[in-house]
């Protein structure tokens, strides 16, 4: 069946499998508010990346320990049901969707590696220009920070490689997914890969982070989706499956997906002014990259009813922009929530289902009363309440200063806002939180902590930390959660990501396992490290390897974020390092980033843990989506943070990448 013949409008119920007799089954049929179509395929977006959900075990232990309500409201919710038939797959593939060995990669550099090249300073967009800067002696520290710069955009090409390089697309000069950002993928099982042959092929979907005109005949896409994905398919690998100029407007923020992949929902800018962005695509062979085709705008009432490719734009009510705050679509009530610049929370309804529109009084809601943006906002499945925090947008002061850096809790209903205490003293919380549902936990990541501040920090004298902050769901007001140190910080730090271990654990309301990240954001080079977390308590973190030297090159890095796989049999995690890091897995050029993975199926790391394979990224990396294909391994999509070679292209610009180590 075509996905494009699937009706938005159709009911979205959980239906109970027939079962043999004797067999009792204890699934809750669950049918949502103003639901959309049930998930026929597998959406996978930033998103399914923060809101994660440990083993749910079964009604009966929920009914004992008087979680029931908490149950229902989790097994119910779309991305629980989706976590699990991946998860579950991969686990009955076993050794059949074991990685390969790594297959290096050689090619040749255009230019000799540079000694110690200098960023380029930009003060044009505060998310391109975060992540590094040259280092300086921190301690005593009460004033601002230094002015960030931009992590380079060099005409590079890919150097030696350990990954295997399937595809890399040229989507234009500049164009990235952006830092922390992760590209959209849709896939129609979990245990095929779907060519372009195929009635609904396996698409994935960049976002550009470039305008184009908006006008007939622009060269510029702002979002391109490929699909014919894998080695094994036959025709050109990836084949274009649709690219829009979306009126001219510059997506720099993750999209997320309608859950049966009919339509694409994400804030565009236009100049200073931030809109949502929904749209239904239609496969095209005729558009391309550097020829899309050109959308304009549909009154949301007549949206519905719009023949694709089609779009309404519905422009933020207080004018406001967003450069930091992706798109979080609440599945069950067709609601979607999004920050904004200014610290404002924007709810739109009627999204995938309705008549698009944003929400009046009391929204959109101020949060952060200092006036500084919001990062990514999540919803807890059990509660319904969002989760948020704030990040500086100003280059001139630190949150010390600027009333940011706080974590905040806002009820749906009321839009009621509970604030936490100042978790991060100089840029804040620049990325979402990590929510484990079923044990009702926020993970909160901090680059720098009141250290800043403080003549007794363990880091040093007025040395913050960088440190992982974990909290009730539902906690109150002035709340300073716990901390788990992770080195000497300063930069700001990406979310990390739990194991397999945490993810199967038999507790769920009290879970074991382990939690990465990247820390040592200051005084250090970026170091790998993982908290042990037992019955829902954070340990003492384990200090893995180094996975750059930033700070040994003369530069302080943000700690880069994490993605997760299980195969079956092992468990990776997935993680890049910016410019200047030079990493051995990768080149000792300083104008490059790196992608790397590394085994974590022992549950075990120390600083001798080596890569299992890596890949050279002009700049670094953006956030890295992986497939879960379990009759063929796992690919891996992402896009650089600067220009290189992009080879299936055979040209140089922002490059949209599939790498991996077994090849579908």
């Amino acid at each position: 069946m075509n996905v494009m013949n699937l009706s938005t409008h159709s009911k979205f119920c959980w239906c109970i499998r027939l079962l043999p007799l004797g067999v009792i089954a204890t699934t809750v049929v669950v049918t949502p508010l103003r639901p959309q179509a049930a998930p026929i395929g597998i959406p996978d977006d930033w998103s399914h990346h923060h809101v994660v959900f440990s083993a749910a075990g079964s009604a009966a232990e929920a009914l004992r320990n008087g979680m029931y309500a908490r149950w229902t409201a989790i097994v119910s919710d779309p991305r629980y049901q989706l976590q699990q038939r991946k998860r579950a797959a991969a686990a009955a593939a076993g050794a059949n969707a074991r990685f390969a060995a790594p297959i290096p990669e050689e090619i040749e550099n255009d230019e000799p590696a540079a000694a110690s090249p200098e960023p380029e300073a930009t003060g044009t967009d505060p998310r391109l220009a975060r992540g590094i800067f040259p280092a300086f002696p921190v301690g005593g520290e009460t004033k601002k920070p230094p002015r960030h710069v931009h992590h380079g955009r060099h005409h590079r090409q890919h150097a030696a490689s350990d990954l295997l390089l399937d595809w890399s697309e040229n989507m234009g000069s500049g164009a990235t997914v952006g830092m922390g950002m992760f590209a959209t993928k849709y896939s129609f099982g979990v245990s095929a890969a779907n060519c372009a042959s195929d009635p609904s092929p396996d698409f994935v979907v960049y976002n550009t982070g470039l305008a184009g005109t908006g006008t007939v005949g622009s060269t510029q896409a702002s979002i391109v989706a490929y699909d014919n994905l894998y080695s094994s398919c036959t025709g050109t690998v990836p084949s274009v499956y649709w690219a829009y100029d979306t009126a001219g407007g510059k997506i720099v923020t993750s999209a997320t997906f309608s859950l049966d992949g009919t339509q694409v929902a994400f804030v565009q800018s236009s100049g200073t002014t931030a809109s949502l962005v929904i749209l239904k695509w239609a496969a095209s062979s005729l558009y391309s990259a550097s020829s899309p085709d050109v959308l304009l705008n549909t009154a949301a009432t007549s949206y519905r009813s719009c023949m694709a490719p089609c779009m309404t734009v519905i422009s933020f009510s207080n004018g406001a922009n967003d450069t930091g705050s992706s798109v979080y679509e609440n599945y069950a009530a067709d609601v979607l929530y999004v920050g904004d610049d200014t610290g404002y929370l924007h709810k739109f309804i009627g999204v995938f289902g309705g008549t698009p529109a944003e929400a009046g009084s009391p929204w959109p809601v101020s949060v952060s009363t200092g006036g500084e943006g919001l990062s990514s906002a999540v919803v807890d499945p059990s509660t319904g309440n969002i989760l948020v925090g704030d990040y500086l947008i100003s280059s001139s002061p630190n949150c010390a200063t600027a009333g940011c850096g706080y974590f905040y809790n806002v009820n749906p209903s009321t839009a009621t806002v509970v604030r936490s205490a100042r978790l991060d003293y100089v840029y804040g919380l620049v990325d979402g939180p990590l929510v484990d549902a079923n044990a009702a936990t926020a993970y909160v990541f901090v680059g720098a902590d009141s250290g800043f501040e403080s003549s007794s920090s363990p880091c040093g004298s007025r040395v913050p930390c960088s440190g992982v902050f974990q909290f009730s769901t539902s906690f109150s007001s002035g709340a300073s959660g716990t901390e788990a140190r992770t080195g000497m910080g300063y930069e700001f730090m990406l979310s990390g990501t739990f194991d397999n271990q945490l993810f199967t654990s038999a507790n769920p309301s009290s879970p074991t396992g382990n939690l990465y990240v990247i820390g040592d954001t200051g005084s250090a080079n970026n170091t790998l490290y993982q908290i042990p977390i037992a019955s829902n308590v954070m340990g003492t973190p384990v200090t893995g390897p180094a996975i750059s030297a930033n700070y040994t090159n003369g530069y302080m890095s943000a700690g880069m974020g994490l993605t997760e796989i299980f195969n079956g049999t092992d468990d990776y995690i997935f993680t890049s390092a910016l410019i200047f890091a030079a990493p051995p897995a990768c080149t000792s050029s300083l104008a490059d980033g790196c992608v790397m993975g590394f085994n974590v199926t022992s549950g075990t790391i120390s600083p001798s843990t080596t890569p299992i394979g890596a890949s050279t990224e002009a700049g670094g990396a953006s956030g890295i989506i992986i497939d879960n294909i379990a009759v063929a391994g796992s690919n891996i999509y992402f896009t650089p943070l600067a220009n290189q070679l992009c080879t299936t292209s055979a040209s140089t610009g922002g490059c949209a990448i599939q790498t991996s180590q077994s090849s579908p």
